[in-house]
């Protein structure tokens, strides 16, 4: 649940939320994308964790709290939040879903939801936010290894724009050390 009467942004527990969301549709995502549509129903996630029951489709599935990111994303000199969920079938394939909140009145408000494509596929390596920017690194899909893994990695770096995230500059690739997870 959030944290009503907030005075910044670290003081709201991700790891015990409610977050907007719909339930993953059946086919395996394989890019990342933002996603325009509001989600009809929410999610809650207790001790960084939910596991969805043997009465939902997603039986076995499970959603992990991965981290939590701060810094200025929307250039007002105050933190901002980047939560990335991984989303689990319960069985090989997963991929995340980057959530980006503001505090106003004391409360987390959501900026963008984007869903990651699954491992190999467009899989979410790593958030980072620089210079009122948001920097995420994919998985290269086309220096993947197999279905898991991928031997390079795209950045791609976003500025707030309009209420959207738009994609700036040029992406960069490089290398995956893939002897230290």
């Amino acid at each position: 649940m959030a944290l009503v009467g907030a005075t910044r942004i670290n003081e709201v527990d991700f790891k015990n939320f409610v977050y907007a969301w719909d339930s993953p549709r059946i086919a395996v995502p394989t890019a990342w994308k933002w996603l325009a549509e509001k989600p009809k129903s929410t999610l809650r996630v207790m001790g960084g964790r939910h596991d969805f029951s043997p009465s939902e489709w997603f039986a076995g599935g499970y959603v992990l709290v991965q981290s939590v990111t701060y810094g200025d994303v929307n250039g007002d000199g105050r933190d901002e939040a980047v939560v990335d969920l991984l989303c689990s079938t319960g069985g090989t394939a997963n991929w995340h879903y980057v959530y980006v909140f503001a505090l106003a009145n004391g409360s987390p408000t959501n900026l963008g939801r984007l869903q990651s494509g699954s491992r190999a596929y467009g899989g979410l390596l790593k958030v980072a936010i620089d210079q009122n920017m948001l920097v995420l690194d994919f998985a290269d899909s086309e220096r993947r290894i197999g279905d898991c893994c991928s031997e390079g990695y795209i950045r791609v770096k976003y500025r707030l724009q309009d209420g959207r995230f738009i994609e700036v500059g040029t992406r960069l690739t490089g290398d995956v050390d893939l002897t230290h997870p």
